[in-house]
């Protein structure tokens, strides 16, 4: 067993060298990621950050996957909860800290990495339910566990003077299988698994506990105060912990502690006993889950800094002032073109150009960079200098088929809660991506019109909309400010320029895709003349109304 630890080491360092600054192709059990924020989002009475339909919006799974190098399952739980927390993290100074001391230091970067590894197995996704007031309570006659424990051995000791004492092994044998099978609901696998993580839990807050000092304490002041109190519950764990270790190492090991367990019911003897330290010190466990995932959390973003070129850290600015963004890219996207635009009173955006030109993923950039700059202070741009805001879009497009609401229904819903939101103080950025597509172009423009001018209202709110309806950038051009994107034919197609540039989009590509995918003549002549009517009618009537 000794030689297989050793031999793992060995391998865990290797391994955290190689992937020092890339990305990390593990698993990642997203259900119950997410829970463990729902969790902490009940526990602190249902405030949150990023509502479902924003994280979806801004394929922020991805973004979550892009981003986590981290070693550990609660670390991947505390990166998850940390990126839809806020709106700004309240302890993002002593995170910074945290991560340049990391970056600075690679040897005890790499000890920390391969203590935190040890916490990688499924049921440490379950950690924090340990925690949970009444979650491991036992009942009375689990009493029984410990005194069938201290019976056995002392039979066991007495059978030198009196043998016939071992005729109570079968007997008790019997009876520790029968009370195995009876307790496997309560105190099953689940409780078992999540407990055997305990141990590799407290062992790396004793070692994670050199980075507590000043500027770090707001994280990492449990490690110190709290994994002391956890030392008996650790002693617990360690027998269960090394049943798994027994298994790696080959059946006999494995075999004789069944065996041992089996005859002296230590393992449930165990869990009893860790059941009361839990109760104890249940809250001083899930402060410890939390700064041991917070230590992994920082090691994450050193990695995914040093491996990321051209990123900054956020200046934020008081509320109202306007935000001043330069050369954003967007992290999912590989050799993303920068764009840069400012945002703020009393003006809106309206982002226009044609079809796959880049108008909804430079929104979803504006989005991703602000949540990134607020949660772990770090931005793909040159500078980012703005207020601290709330994220809230309406960019996906989906029915509810459970619900029986048409893709109309469910967005005409999504946006009303956006505007009712709008009525608040707290600085929002409402982002949106052609609004109600679902319904005709005369509702569409004038609803859409209507959304924006009322989110417009409020000048602490940034509002970016991205449209196909020249209209509307008519009807809102003494209240949102124009921006479009462009494209041109080349000899191969379609040639777009990602680069945002002022004023409204001026090109259509929809009938040249009809062309380029083979579309007859004919019928592309009569699109292009139905288009040409429309855009004179357009005009007249614009003309007429002024």
């Amino acid at each position: 067993m000794a030689a297989i630890d050793w031999h793992v080491r060995r391998q865990t360092l290797r391994r955290i060298r190689a992937e020092w600054g890339r990305p990390r192709r593990v698993a990642r059990n997203m259900p119950l990621i997410a829970h463990y924020h729902r969790a902490e989002v009940a526990a602190a009475g249902g405030h949150g950050s990023l509502d479902d339909r924003t994280w979806d919006d801004l394929d922020m799974d991805a973004v979550f996957a892009a981003i986590d190098r981290t070693e550990s399952t609660i670390g991947q739980q505390r990166l998850y909860h940390r990126l839809r927390s806020g709106p700004i993290a309240v302890d993002r100074e002593a995170l910074e800290s945290l991560v340049m001391r990391l970056a600075a230091q690679p040897a005890l970067r790499e000890r920390a990495q391969a203590v935190l590894a040890r916490i990688r197995d499924p049921w440490g996704y379950q950690l924090r339910w340990l925690g949970q007031p009444g979650s491991f309570q036992p009942r009375r006659w689990h009493v029984v566990f410990p005194i069938i424990t201290v019976s056995t051995t002392g039979a066991l000791l007495l059978a030198a003077l009196w043998p016939r004492l071992l005729l109570v092994v079968p007997l008790v044998t019997v009876t520790n299988l029968l009370l195995r099978i009876a307790t496997a609901e309560r105190l099953g696998r689940a409780r078992l698994g999540s407990f055997r993580e305990v141990a590799p839990l407290v062992n790396a807050g004793v070692t994670l506990a050199v980075f507590d000092e000043a500027a770090c304490a707001p994280i990492t002041a449990p490690l110190r105060e709290d994994v002391r109190a956890l030392r008996r519950l650790r002693g617990y764990a360690r027998w269960a912990t090394r049943d798994r270790t027994a298994a790696a190492s080959g059946g006999f090991a494995s075999l004789l502690l069944e065996y041992l367990n089996l005859l002296f019911l230590l393992d449930l003897t165990l869990l009893y006993f860790a059941a009361r330290e839990i109760r104890t010190h249940g809250a001083g466990l899930l402060r410890v889950i939390a700064a041991v995932g917070d230590v992994d959390v920082a090691i994450s973003i050193a990695s995914y800094r040093t491996g990321t070129p051209r990123w900054t850290r956020p200046h934020f600015l008081p509320a109202g002032s306007a935000a001043v963004l330069t050369d954003l890219r967007h992290p999912l996207v590989a050799s993303a073109v920068p764009n840069s635009i400012t945002l703020g009173p009393p003006h809106g955006i309206l982002v226009t150009g044609s079809n796959m030109s880049g108008k909804t993923t430079f929104v979803r950039t504006l989005g991703v960079t602000t949540v990134l700059a607020q949660t772990i202070n770090t931005c793909l741009a040159t500078a980012y200098e703005a207020p601290v805001l709330h994220v809230r879009s309406c960019i996906g497009r989906a029915d509810d088929l459970l619900h029986g609401k048409s893709y109309y229904l469910v967005e005409v819903e999504a946006v009303m809660a956006l505007v009712r939101l709008s009525r608040t103080v707290e600085p929002h950025l409402f982002l949106f991506d052609e609004l109600f597509r679902g319904t005709n172009a005369v509702e569409r423009i004038a609803a859409a019109e209507a959304v924006l001018l009322e989110l417009g209202a409020n000048q602490a709110h940034l509002v970016v909309a991205a449209t196909h309806d020249g209209e509307l950038v008519d009807l809102l051009r003494h209240d949102y400010v124009p921006y479009h994107f462009t494209d041109s034919l080349g000899p191969r197609g379609l040639v777009f320029e990602y680069r945002l540039q002022a004023g409204p989009a001026t090109t259509r590509n929809a009938i040249t895709l009809l062309k380029l995918h083979g579309a007859p003549d004919r019928m592309v002549a009569r699109a292009l003349a139905r288009a040409a009517d429309l855009d004179r009618q357009r005009r007249l009537a614009g003309s007429g109304s002024a």
